[in-house]
């Protein structure tokens, strides 16, 4: 199956250290390449208490798009690993989407969203250390430089980032 992560599950060393706290296995998946999601924005209106902060989540929004990175993975263990890291359903729920990975489009493949009830109506800030997840692993895996200046210029609870 297939896994679109947008959030902290980009970051290798974040969810290693999620499954060791956890005694999970971590994901024997295959990273496929930089992905995008069209017609979506990423926001920040969920607080996640283990995050003691603001987490990411999908807000669908025309003319907007969302990076990350599409994985490949089992639909047994992985796919539960994942599952219970995102608070699955409870938290986030799992929606299908269509992402362009490599210049071709991917259909059918899984990624989370917040669950309704869990969405709020304002900006909730998220930590430094989270922000910099994100903003080290776009860096790395060469998302566009726009994305990457709209991610350094969201509120965290230290400061402002400005770009």
């Amino acid at each position: 199956m297939l896994y679109f992560a947008y959030g902290s599950n980009m970051d290798e060393d974040d969810l290693r250290k999620w499954c060791e706290k956890s005694t999970r296995s971590f994901p024997d998946w295959k990273l496929r390449g930089s992905a995008c999601l069209e017609n979506y924005r990423l926001s920040f209106n969920y607080y996640a208490s283990i995050r003691d902060g603001g987490a990411a989540n999908l807000m669908e929004l025309s003319d907007h798009r969302v990076y990350g990175l599409l994985f490949e993975m089992s639909e047994d263990e992985d796919l539960a690993t994942i599952r219970i890291k995102e608070g699955h359903p409870s938290q986030y729920e799992e929606i299908l989407v269509t992402v362009e990975c490599e210049g071709r489009r991917v259909d059918d493949v899984t990624t989370y969203k917040v669950a309704k009830q869990k969405e709020r109506p304002d900006h909730q800030k998220p930590t430094a250390y989270y922000m910099d997840l994100i903003l080290r692993n776009a860096r790395k895996y060469g998302f566009p430089a726009e994305y990457i200046r709209f991610l350094e210029r969201i509120e965290t609870q230290r400061s402002v980032r400005s770009g």
